[in-house]
């Protein structure tokens, strides 16, 4: 079922730096270098063959820019929605940051991909 722009916009809210662009919705990921952007890229599109449900992504050096909409209802549904959270919560989780035996990647520069 399509959203109206109310539905999209509180749906919207919870969410990190997703914006309306028309009919679908849009997220800019800054990256440090093109290693991170193609390791995240593939993640994202590992996420998205699971759910069965694809953005149109374009990258760059130094960003990713992720779009979502869904093709059979003409615009945004909750399917982008739930996909978009995902890809959130991907893009955020730091094993660092949780009680885990897992350390997480580098603090430095030269480690770095994904700007914190």
């Amino acid at each position: 079922m399509k959203l109206n722009d109310y539905e999209v916009s509180s749906a919207l809210s919870g969410l990190d730096d997703w914006s309306i662009d028309g009919s679908r919705i849009k997220k800019i990921i800054p990256m440090h270098n093109w290693k991170g952007t193609m390791m995240l890229a593939n993640a994202i599109a590992h996420i998205a063959e699971r759910a069965w449900h694809h953005p149109d992504i374009l990258l760059s050096f130094s960003s990713i820019t992720i779009y979502l909409s869904t093709h059979d209802v003409g615009g945004i549904s909750l399917k982008d929605i739930a996909l978009a959270k995902k890809i959130d919560e991907l893009v955020a989780w730091d094993p660092a940051n949780e009680s885990s035996e897992l350390e997480g990647s580098p603090s430095s520069a030269e480690h770095r991909y994904i700007p914190k």
